[in-house]
C-alpha cells in the first residue's frame, strides 16, 4: 500500500509542529514508529503493554516508547532508548525517516501539559527479532495494509469527563489500537494523504 519511497518523501516534506516552545511544558515522552520488511510490504512495530498497577496505559496496544530519563538529551534519545529497552531494537542502526508533530498527552480524556514526540524509523528488510522487557507483554510486526483495511476498523466505548463517547480503533488479535496510538497513526495517514478507514 505504502512504499518506503513514498513515506520518505512525505515525511521529508512534513512541517513538524513543536510544542516545546510553549509555556508551562510538563514532562517529555517519545515513541518510535518502527517500520521494517521489504520496501513494498512494510510492517509496523506495535507492543501490548504489560498489566501494571499505576500505569495509565496498562495492557494497551502502543508503540515502543516512554518518558524522559536524566541521561536523555533530546526527544529522539528517549524514543531510541525506550525502543532498545522494551523490544531490543537498536535504532542507532536504523534509518531515521522523520518526525510527526508533537502532541499533548491525555489522561482519562483530559489534556495534560506533558508532550509526546513521535519519530519514524526504517529498520531494514529483515524483521528484527524482539527481546521483550518486563514492561511489554507482547510485540508484533503488523502489515501496513492491515491497518488501513476497513474490515478491521471498530469503535471503543470510553468515558470522557463522565460522559460516554465512542472512539475509533483498529482490531488486532484480541487487542484494539486506539487513543494516542490511533492518533499517531491518523497523523501518519494524513501525511501520506491516506486517511484511516474510520476517518
Amino acid at each position: 500500500m505504502f512504499s518506503l519511497a513514498k513515506i520518505r518523501e512525505a515525511l521529508g516534506k512534513h512541517p513538524v509542529r513543536r510544542l516545546r516552545t510553549e509555556p508551562e511544558i510538563g514532562s517529555s515522552a517519545a515513541v518510535a514508529l518502527v517500520l521494517a520488511g521489504p520496501e513494498e510490504e512494510l510492517r509496523l512495530c506495535f507492543i501490548r503493554r504489560a498489566v501494571r498497577q499505576g500505569d495509565h496505559w496498562s495492557g494497551h496496544m502502543a508503540f515502543p516508547g516512554g518518558r524522559a530519563e536524566p541521561a536523555d538529551t533530546t526527544p529522539r534519545d528517549i524514543a531510541e532508548r525506550e525502543t532498545r529497552e522494551e523490544v531490543g531494537i537498536d535504532l542507532g542502526r536504523a534509518e531515521f525517516l522523520g518526525a510527526l508533530s508533537e502532541i499533548w498527552i491525555r489522561h482519562s480524556g483530559r489534556v495534560t501539559r506533558d508532550v509526546l514526540s513521535p519519530f519514524v524509523y526504517y529498520a531494514g528488510e529483515r524483521l528484527p527479532e524482539f527481546q521483550l522487557s518486563e514492561e511489554v507483554a507482547e510485540a508484533y510486526w503488523v502489515p501496513l495494509d492491515y491497518l488501513w483495511d476497513p474490515r478491521h476498523w471498530t469503535t471503543i466505548g470510553y468515558q470522557r469527563q463522565g460522559r460516554p463517547v465512542e472512539l475509533p480503533g483498529i482490531r488486532y488479535g484480541e487487542g484494539i489500537i486506539w487513543g494516542l496510538t490511533y492518533m499517531m497513526l491518523r497523523a501518519l495517514g494524513e501525511i501520506l494523504e491516506a486517511p484511516l478507514p474510520g476517518e
